[in-house]
This record gives structure tokens, sequence and C-alpha cells, in this order.
């Protein structure tokens, strides 16, 4: 049944225009290229089980497939000898490539491939990746395009501040409300509503004298909360006095 399923193998990628060694994902050969029901019909198959395994006997058979990546053949093997194979393995491997061999090429390669595996196996190295490289899901960028320094996650950014790099910076903007620099959180403003000294010090929102918000306060005309820079009311469209 493995020289039928690969003969239909062949016939199906030549019906689709595709070349005989072209790689093909394993979801495309079992959704697309070798369903069920398409083998059923042309094949005979007379269950689901006795298809699944006759699919799987497919992906280990050096004559028929070449399939570099030995943890999809471990794990069909390891499904055959189960009680009641199926091919809810394939899900694992979905995006694992194989490809159609030529009698000629699977008896001159089969050998080689499996004295690779065997030499990899005495010295306790992986095979080398196959397919596309795995992504990160936090970066969407793969192992290769790693960046020597910018990569480095004890890299320390560079100052690029105007005093690190000698310029001067600009003055601070003062707002029309009260006099306090535009950023918010530099000192020697005064309150707003009180018109006493704020604390010369980083962060102050509140006066310590009579505890108004030096952010947000009452639009005298409507009632609305307004906030610092505003020259208008949101609600009312008043001016707002400097």
């Amino acid at each position: 049944m493995t020289d039928q399923m690969r003969g239909l193998l062949a016939r199906r990628l030549e019906e689709e225009g595709m070349p005989s060694e072209i790689p093909i994902s394993v979801a495309e050969l079992h959704r697309r290229l070798l369903p069920y029901p398409l083998c059923r019909d042309r094949l005979g198959f007379a269950s689901k089980a006795e298809y699944d395994i006759g699919f799987l006997n497919l992906l280990v058979d050096d004559e028929s497939l070449h399939v570099p990546e030995r943890a999809l053949r471990d794990a069909v093997r390891t499904e055959l000898g189960s009680p009641e194979p199926g091919l809810a393995l394939l899900q694992r491997f979905a995006a694992s490539e194989v490809r159609l061999r030529t009698t000629r090429r699977a008896r001159a390669e089969a050998p080689a491939e499996e004295a690779t595996d065997a030499a990899e196996e005495e010295a306790g190295q992986e095979p080398p990746e196959t397919g596309p490289p795995i992504a990160s899901l936090e970066t969407g960028r793969s192992r290769r395009d790693h960046l020597p320094g910018l990569d480095d996650p004890l890299l320390v950014p560079q100052d690029e501040s105007a005093d690190a790099l000698g310029r001067t910076p600009p003055p601070a903007v003062a707002t029309r409300e009260s006099g306090v620099s535009k950023a918010g959180d530099r000192p020697g403003g005064r309150c707003r509503a009180c018109r006493e000294a704020l604390p010369d010090r980083t962060g102050v929102r509140f006066c310590p004298r009579c505890g108004a918000d030096q952010e947000r306060w009452p639009c005298p005309s409507c009632g609305g909360e307004v906030e610092r820079g505003w020259s208008y009311c949101a609600l009312c469209g008043k001016m707002l006095p400097s």
C-alpha cells in the first residue's frame, strides 16, 4: 500500500503542476495532496484506520519520502508501535517538510542519512535545524537576526541628552496658568491658587500650603475640569484666564 500511496502522490504533484521533488509541508501532504477521501476513492481504503496506518508508513518509508526531521520520523515510528495508530501527532509537525524521492535517489541517499543520524546520536549532537527559523513571540525576530550589542540584555543605552552631548538644553516653557514649566516636573513655580512658591523639587503636583491641584482645576465659567496648558475650556469653550 505504501508504493500505491507514493505513486498517487507523484500523480497528484503532476496534476497540481508541482515539481516532483519540491518540499511539501506535512499539513499540505495530509490535507490537500493525500487526504483520506481521495485515497479512499483512488486506492480503495476500507476504513480511516487503514488510511492512517498507510499515511504513517509513507512518512517512514525511505524509498518513498525524504524526511529530514528526525523528531518527525521517531514520532511516527513510535505511533506505529501503539495499539491504535492515528494521525493526531501530525499537528505537532504541520510545518515540517518532506520530499518525494525517485527510486534511484532513495537507494543512494537513505544509507548515507542513516549513517549521519547514527553519528549525531553517538556524538550527542542535535541535527541541524530544518525549515524556517523559529521567531521570538516577544520581538517577532528570529535567532538569526540577533544583533550583537543591540540585543544584549545587559546593554546600557548611551545618554543622548543635551548635557551629555555638550549642548545647552532649551529653556523651559512656562504655562499661562501657574508659571510652572511645561513638563510639570521642574522646580521654581508658584501655586496657581494661592500664588505661594512651590517646593524646589521635581514631581510636585499639589500645593503644600493650600492643597490646590497644579495639573487640573474647575473652569471658572462652567465648573468643568480643565488641565494645565489649556487656553479654552473643552466643555463650554470659554477662554481661560492666564
